[in-house]
C-alpha cells in the first residue's frame, strides 16, 4: 500500500468524485478528494485518506504557526477554512465504519467544552482542580478521533462485476442460478 501512495499516475477525477473509498489512492488523490466531496453527505473514505489528510493539515498548521506566530489570524483562518473538509472526511470515515455521520459532532462538542473549560479555569485559578476537569473532555475527544481513524472498515466489499443484479436474482451472462428441484 505504501508504494501506491507515492506513485505518479494521471489523476482519476471520476473515481475521486465517487462514493466508494479509494484504497489505492496516491498522495495527491488523498489530498484532493476531501475538496471534491466536502459538500456531500454521502460516501466513504478509507483510513489512508483520513490519515494523509490529517497529517497534511497538521504540518501546514504547525508551519503557519511558526512562520506567522501564534498570535496572528492566519493559522486561525486556515483552521476555519479547513474545518468543513476535515469534518466531511470524518463523516465519510464513519460511513465506512457503518456508523451515522452525525456522531462526528461528539468529539467536536467535547473539544468546545474543553476549550470553554480551559478558558474559565485560566480565569479562575492557575493550577488545581478546574484545569484537570477541563483537560478530560479534550483527552476523550482525542481518543474518540483516534478510534475513528484507526478502525478497519466494516463494510463488506462487493465484487466489482456486481451491479446489484446478483442480489435481485437476475441472471447475468456467465452466472448460473442454483437449482431448486
Amino acid at each position: 500500500m505504501a508504494v501506491a501512495l507515492f506513485e505518479v499516475r494521471p489523476p482519476r477525477v471520476a473515481e475521486m468524485k465517487g462514493f466508494e473509498p479509494m484504497y489505492d489512492a496516491t498522495l495527491r488523490e488523498c489530498l484532493q478528494r476531501p475538496f471534491y466531496l466536502f459538500a456531500r453527505g454521502r460516501g466513504r473514505s478509507c483510513r489512508k485518506e483520513i490519515w494523509v489528510f490529517f497529517i497534511f493539515l497538521s504540518i501546514i498548521e504547525s508551519s503557519l504557526s511558526k512562520i506567522c506566530g501564534r498570535g496572528t489570524f492566519i493559522p486561525l483562518v486556515f483552521d476555519l477554512i479547513m474545518a468543513v473538509p476535515e469534518y466531511a472526511v470524518e463523516v465519510r470515515r464513519l460511513h465506512d465504519l457503518l456508523l451515522p455521520g452525525w456522531l462526528t459532532l461528539i468529539p467536536y462538542g467535547l473539544m468546545v467544552i474543553a476549550t470553554i473549560g480551559l478558558v474559565k479555569s485560566r480565569m479562575l485559578t492557575i493550577g488545581g482542580g478546574p484545569l484537570l476537569l477541563a483537560v478530560i473532555p479534550l483527552l476523550v475527544s482525542m481518543v474518540i478521533q483516534l478510534v475513528i481513524m484507526c478502525s478497519p472498515s466494516r463494510r463488506r466489499h462487493r465484487p466489482s462485476f456486481d451491479n446489484g443484479a446478483i442480489g435481485a436474482g437476475v441472471n447475468q451472462p456467465g452466472m448460473t442460478r442454483p437449482r431448486t428441484d
